[in-house]
């Protein structure tokens, strides 16, 4: 393949992953506390922050977060959703699974892959990571 190919090859492939990631809605799958798991979230951090911008007033309508504390502070973290719930085995191969103990069934953690970090204090303002 000449160079010009495979340039045209990638530049289609990434333009289509791009199109896809800005025309497949946000799922959310689940709210644990100050945990929100969800599907098909931006890859960009530009269009995260957007995003959250856009739906923060109806998260907080239907799933209550962000919850302010009594010291005006709040925190949220938005993680993928993934291969879904895992069941903890104890091994180090599930040593990086986050937990959710008010759930009932053994299927009831999730591989960690945050995407977006959400804090509010009076002390640093706004503040996304």
């Amino acid at each position: 393949m000449n160079k010009r190919l495979i340039a045209e090859v990638v530049a289609a492939a990434v333009g289509g992953y791009l199109l896809w990631q800005y025309l497949t809605p946000v799922e959310i799958v689940a709210v644990h506390r100050n945990v929100m798991l969800v599907r098909h979230f931006p890859y960009l951090k530009s269009r995260q922050i957007a995003w959250w911008e856009a739906n923060k007033d109806m998260i907080q309508a239907k799933y209550g977060i962000p919850n302010k504390s009594e010291a005006d502070y709040y925190s949220v973290v938005i993680m993928d959703f993934g291969k879904g719930y895992r069941i903890d085995r104890g091994t180090d191969e599930d040593s990086d699974l986050l937990c959710f103990d008010e759930m009932s069934a053994d299927a009831r953690c999730i591989e960690k892959h945050p995407r977006l970090w959400i804090r509010f204090s009076q002390n640093t303002g706004l503040f996304y990571r």
